[in-house]
């Protein structure tokens, strides 16, 4: 009797049995873990609020446009370059962080409203619409995300772990459900 490694036919055939009530939640949580587990080992904040909907987003609806690789990757990086882009032209960095200490300044109000235009602007011109992406603005915005190579690096690799793992992901369950 000789022992057969499994095809992706059958793979996907196994995935194709999953409902999607079980699929959805264990393949978001299961995204979050990996970028926590590797934010762990980094010992960076890789986990940030705006991951949550993207992982959301391949789990339950893996055949949107919003939820492929180059509009999560494209999207989250757009909506941090605006947020960077608005809060420097605008000096905002200076204003306190609204998560921080809870209180809201004209400046970050502006902040946040030409981050959000500039970044779906930009999303609809690049064809990148990625809704979570607008959190990833205001994080920068809000003074979430301070404006520094340190944290712009620590976001990109965060969106690049659950996008990578979350459309192999994406990709075993549209071809399952084929």
């Amino acid at each position: 009797m000789t022992h057969r490694s499994p095809t992706p036919t059958h793979l996907t055939f196994w995935i194709s049995k999953i409902p999607d009530l079980v699929w959805a939640p264990t393949i978001a949580g299961f995204l979050i873990l990996v970028v926590g587990l590797f934010g762990l080992a980094a010992h960076q904040p890789l986990i940030f609020p705006s991951l949550g909907p993207t992982a959301f987003l391949q789990a339950e609806l893996p055949s949107l446009p919003s939820s492929r690789l180059y509009n999560t990757i494209v999207g989250h990086l757009l909506g941090m370059g605006s947020g960077l882009l608005i809060v420097t032209l605008l000096g905002a960095s200076a204003a306190p962080s609204v998560l921080a200490t809870g209180e809201l300044t004209p400046i970050r109000v502006w902040a946040s409203v030409l981050a959000i235009v500039l970044n779906l602007l930009a999303g609809l011109v690049l064809k990148a619409s990625h809704p979570p992406a607008a959190a990833t603005t205001l994080l920068f915005a809000l003074g979430g995300f301070k404006p520094t190579l340190h944290e712009t690096i620590v976001v990109t690799i965060g969106v690049l772990i659950v996008a990578i793992i979350g459309e192999i992901l994406r990709q075993l369950r549209i071809k399952a459900m084929a």
